[in-house]
């Protein structure tokens, strides 16, 4: 009798559920083309995060995808996939007469710059401290993703003009 290697146990066929509310079709897939159908996926999750994005004046400065990967039959196969993108918003009507008790804003750019990253170093002491205290799960991811944008801004604010920062609003997508 000849060695015989049965097809459905060397590459079975893969189940996906998709995220709710999310369009498409969860096609079974064999363990060979899983990889295949899970980036292509999530590739267009990310063509819809930047349609979106378009549509509502942003622009998209950071994609991601992660792809979560276990052995199946004689494969190793995608069996989930996440997408991100971080997508820029232009705040409108950013710059207005200074109130009273506000400082007028500096003339020179170094003062800009500086002023900025103390308003966002201040910020980001001031989340830390409210991660720490607070135990709500999603208050605390709320928190995170606030931390996570303002030290992209803090990062960011040195390598490019001060100015640019000014008004923007980043909205993190997942």
């Amino acid at each position: 009798m000849v060695n015989a290697v049965n097809p459905d146990v060397y590459n079975p066929y893969i189940g996906y559920k998709l995220d709710p509310g999310e369009p498409g079709l969860s096609n079974s897939v064999p363990a060979s083309l899983s990889i295949l159908r899970v980036a292509a996926h999530e590739a267009g999750n990310i063509n819809q995060f930047k349609s979106q994005a378009i549509k509502n004046g942003g622009v998209v400065i950071y994609t991601d995808i992660d792809l979560h990967f276990q052995k199946r039959g004689g494969f190793l196969a995608a069996v989930a996939g996440k997408s991100k993108a971080v997508i820029l918003y232009k705040k409108e009507n950013v710059i207005s007469k200074p109130q009273e008790n506000e400082l007028p804003i500096p003339e020179n750019e170094q003062e800009i710059e500086n002023k900025i990253q103390q308003n966002v170093e201040k910020e980001i002491e001031k989340i830390k401290m409210q991660i720490m205290q607070e135990t709500d799960p999603e208050k605390i991811t709320k928190l995170l993703q606030k931390l996570q944008t303002l030290e992209l801004l803090r990062n960011s604010a040195s390598s490019l003009n001060a100015e640019f920062f000014l008004g923007l609003e980043l909205d993190l997508s997942a």
